[in-house]
């Protein structure tokens, strides 16, 4: 897989739960926002092929392994779409429901308001 598929695999999988900011040929990585809320890194490994993902939860830290669930895998779209999952529940889980409800609101709902 191509950095720039992996690109479009993300923003697609995500929809509106992301703002995509970068995508780095040379290292194979994109970044996006995920819920206005989480830095979200996703890059193919040149060494092993595989596909792995991380959140910055504070001062520049990553975690890969949300509730006991790595999410470094096969670099095979199937694969990647269920470690794309895991990290969604996983910040799903973080942030109020009160506060899903308003992201869903302004980005979905007022979309369609005339």
């Amino acid at each position: 897989m191509t950095v720039n598929e992996l690109y479009d695999l993300v923003k697609d999988f995500y929809g509106y739960k992301i703002h995509m900011k970068s995508v780095n040929s040379k290292t194979k990585e994109v970044m996006g926002i995920l819920y206005d809320s989480f830095v979200i890194r996703c890059f193919i490994n040149d060494i092993d092929d595989k596909f792995e993902a991380k959140i910055a939860v504070e001062n520049e830290e990553y975690i890969s392994v949300f509730l006991n669930q790595d999410c470094s895998q096969k670099n095979e779209e199937k694969s990647i779409k269920q470690k794309l999952e895991i990290i969604d529940n996983y910040c799903q889980l973080r942030l109020p429901d009160k506060f899903l409800d308003a992201y869903y609101q302004a980005y979905v709902l007022d979309c369609y308001k005339e």
